[in-house]
């Protein structure tokens, strides 16, 4: 039986695993951290779950639900729509069809024209051979609906300020969004990497580092050596160059993400986007409204997205002012700055001398791209004799 090698137990490394064939391949997984999951992850501190990258789960993704553990993930779910802060005002988007008596209620016209209507209509069901994401949005959309909705929406969802994101990835997750519904799943993200191993039977080496590839040898920081027949390398762009010596382009966008807890309850379950210029903080969301297990006792748990590195007084000094909340009522849990928080763009590099690649930044930057793509370098393995 032929032996592969899976270094990484991110979304992507655990898809491949999957997907092999179990008759023909002897399949050894390595991760360098102490848990699994990548950027899918999460800590409990204090009682509060801190999910570490990813914070949100659509349920719909085509590869998540071909891999088989949706079910066992106990899903709760965000409203389909958000609340805006603005100038000191709180404006309310929500869907027609999953809320209608708070649509009837949203601020449309302080934030959409007519044309905006259309064209949101329309952009379920087109192509665009505009490149990037902001381009389609600036001519199809008004600035009062750009900057009030897209921008702050879709800058949180990429994580790409100026919205550099392919046009159709970005058409893409648009009809995700509309036909789907953001979730959450009840005790953190952890879960979908551990419901991955635990529906097939995975097992992991953890703390196991590579340190370099020679020949079919695989060497490890902590001196372990394995050979291998093949060898797949689940990781992000910037760790493969260091093991492989490859010249590859690898641009990231940066995440800051912060929890903090208050006896207060400032938001209901829908998210709430910063659409002035002047705070740093793109997104707002109160977990433990989603899921009570994100938070142990009665208080509240809050999530805060920025999408530049600022501070933790700045980002305390900036909630506080959206969320009229005092320094008495609230608590710093923990902060996290992820500066490979998401690829900026995807990449082609050939698999070659019995080396695989796979990731997210080989399809798309998104848990689906990462599951695809694990799946899709398993299928190739897989015709080897």
């Amino acid at each position: 039986m032929k032996k592969v090698l899976i270094i990484g137990s991110g979304l992507s490394g655990l898809s491949c695993a999957s997907y092999l064939d179990k008759n023909k391949f002897d399949i050894h997984i390595y991760e360098k951290s102490d848990r699994p999951g990548g950027r899918v992850s999460s800590e409990t501190i204090d009682g509060n779950i801190c999910d570490v990258g990813f914070q949100v789960l659509l349920n719909n993704y085509d590869e998540v639900k071909k891999i088989g553990v949706y079910d066992n993930l106990n899903l709760k779910y965000f409203d389909s729509g958000a609340e805006i802060y603005h100038n000191g005002q709180i404006l309310s988007i929500y869907s027609p069809l999953k809320h209608p008596f708070k649509f009837l209620k949203s601020n449309i016209s302080k934030m959409f024209l007519l044309s905006d209507i259309f064209s949101l209509l329309k952009s379920l069901f087109v192509k665009s051979d505009l490149k990037h994401a902001n381009q389609y949005i600036k001519q199809n959309f008004s600035d009062k609906s750009q900057n009030l909705f897209f921008y702050p929406f879709f800058r949180g969802v990429f994580l790409s300020k100026e919205l550099h994101t392919d046009t159709s990835f970005f058409l893409k997750i648009f009809k995700k969004f509309a036909f789907g519904a953001a979730s959450l799943p009840s005790h953190g993200m952890k879960m979908l990497p551990k419901e991955i191993i635990k529906k097939h039977n995975l097992n992991i080496n953890y703390n196991h580092e590579l340190k370099n590839i020679e020949a079919k040898k695989a060497i490890f920081i902590n001196n372990v050596e394995e050979y291998f027949d093949k060898i797949v390398l689940a990781m992000p762009i910037n760790n493969l160059k260091e093991i492989t010596n490859i010249n590859i382009q690898s641009d990231n966008n940066f995440n800051k993400t912060a929890y903090i807890k208050s006896s207060k309850k400032v938001l209901d379950k829908a998210i709430m986007l910063v659409a002035d210029n002047q705070y740093k903080i793109n997104s707002i969301q109160c977990l433990s409204n989603i899921s009570k297990k994100y938070s142990t006792d009665s208080d509240h748990l809050y999530s805060i997205s920025c999408l530049e590195n600022i501070d933790d007084q700045q980002l305390i000094s900036e909630f506080k002012s959206i969320t009229k909340l005092s320094d008495k009522d609230i608590k710093l849990i923990k902060s996290y700055t992820i500066n490979e928080a998401l690829p900026a763009r995807s990449e082609d590099l050939d698999n070659k001398d019995n080396i695989y690649f796979c990731g997210d930044w080989k399809c798309e930057p998104s848990i689906d791209g990462a599951i695809k793509s694990g799946r899709l370098c398993a299928e190739e393995i897989n015709k080897y004799q």
